[in-house]
């Protein structure tokens, strides 16, 4: 039998699911819920994917085998009280929260079957990559369903122990704005140096876009891709010098682990607040 799926939380990742999980054909309309708090998201959703938009969560709950928590933190705690004598014991709770850890998620609710996920941003395009873990109580039927909808958003990786998807959310997760900032910096450069803004990010993503092709295509890791095209004496060998001067890569490492530091406290605090929930 075809899963039912209920959305808890319409917002724009719920959107991007919802579009994959009918553009691959894995769920019919009928089988999927969207629920919000806003009648006119509701109503959006059910005309423009035929969908059943609803603002009543515990009704979309109870239709539902597997419940996708696309929330923000801050409302975690509510939402999951709201929803916790609806959740029966064989649903799965998929979670897409930011740093909500699936032990306290299923303290909060009662149950132990609780799927994290951390997509990122390229998801909305079906380009982009989520991390996820599952908790031993998630049957496999259940973890293949989740599978299949993290694969219309892109690649998925599963990793069994949970700090691997902390650690992840810092490099993978973030990883998209470094990007978005580096590019900007180098647009930056070329508009000095008298390019047109719009025909110098146009050349740069590009470029960010072969290279990362030739990477994949290739299997050649940073340091041989940089090797090969360096010459002693040459432009890029004086461009690499400039970039360590300035510490670039200790700078970009810094960001990673404050972002890491950053992930670890919104999980603690919501490991605090849920399990407050959960008493």
């Amino acid at each position: 039998m075809e899963t039912r799926i209920a959305f808890v939380g319409s917002g724009v990742m719920a959107e991007v699911m919802i579009r994959g999980l009918l553009t691959h054909e894995l769920a019919s309309p009928d089988r999927i819920w969207a629920a919000g708090p806003r009648p006119e998201r509701a109503e959006q959703l059910s005309r423009d994917y035929g969908v059943r938009g609803t603002t009543d969560t515990l009704e979309a709950v109870a239709e539902s085998d597997l419940i996708v928590l696309s929330i923000k933190p801050g409302t975690l705690g509510k939402v999951l009280k709201q929803i916790r004598g609806a959740v029966r014991p064989e649903q799965v709770v998929m979670s897409v929260v930011a740093g909500a850890r699936t032990a306290a998620i299923g303290h909060a609710l009662g149950r132990p079957a609780i799927v994290r996920c951390v997509p990122n941003l390229p998801c909305r395009i079906g380009r982009g990559l989520t991390v996820w873990t599952a908790t031993p109580e998630v049957p496999e039927a259940a973890r293949e369903t989740v599978r299949g909808l993290l694969r219309t958003m892109g690649r998925e990786v599963f990793f069994a122990d949970e700090a691997q998807v902390d650690r992840a959310t810092a490099a993978y997760g973030t990883g998209p704005t470094l990007l978005a900032q580096l590019v900007k910096a180098l647009e930056d450069a070329a508009v000095y140096l008298g390019e047109p803004r719009g025909l110098a990010r146009e050349m740069l993503l590009e470029a960010i876009l072969g290279t990362a092709g030739l990477m994949l295509a290739s299997g050649l890791s940073p340091t041989e891709l940089t090797e090969q095209i360096t010459s002693p004496g040459g432009t890029t060998s004086r461009a690499l010098h400039a970039l360590n001067q300035g510490r670039f890569p200790a700078v970009l490492t810094e960001a990673v682990k404050a972002a890491y530091g950053r992930t670890l406290e919104i999980g603690d605090q919501l490991d605090e607040e849920l399990r407050g929930e959960g008493s």
